[in-house]
């Protein structure tokens, strides 16, 4: 059995999808990865730390079906596990909306949206940890 441990980073600087998930592999994994709906409740409880928007690591494959994925490799978007706000992804134009962002719906809960990538906005990085397996002997 796999243990995985997360350690969430919220970057206080103003820069674009690619940008932030650059910034993200540099120095820490990548752009936060949601992968179930525990993964959002420990999101939800850091947001009340001041997260109020931030690029996660959510990307629509720019062709002409919706094709959400997330940023880290090998990690598969589950339909059923999202928390979109009501009525996103929307994909407005002009130039479409192909990038995640998380932003407070209330005091202490985050939704999801679709923005332009190219816009300007704070991020939420993550590391991950394995921890080492106890040996006995």
């Amino acid at each position: 059995m796999d243990c995985q441990l997360y350690e969430f980073h919220y970057i206080s600087e103003e820069k674009t999808w690619t940008e932030a998930q650059q910034y993200c592999r540099k120095k820490h994994t990548d752009l936060v990865t949601v992968i179930s709906m525990t993964d959002m409740e420990r999101l939800n409880s850091n947001s009340q730390r001041g997260i109020k928007e931030a690029w996660i690591g959510l990307r629509d494959e720019t062709n002409a079906q919706r094709s959400w994925h997330w940023s880290l490799p090998g990690v598969e978007f589950n339909e059923n596990e999202t928390n979109w706000e009501t009525k996103e992804p929307n994909d407005l134009p002009p130039g479409g909306q192909n990038c995640g962002i998380i932003w407070k719906d209330s005091p202490h809960f985050l939704k999801w949206g679709d923005l332009s990538c190219n816009e300007k906005h704070n991020f939420l990085c993550y590391n991950i940890f394995f921890p080492s397996p106890l040996l006995t002997i």
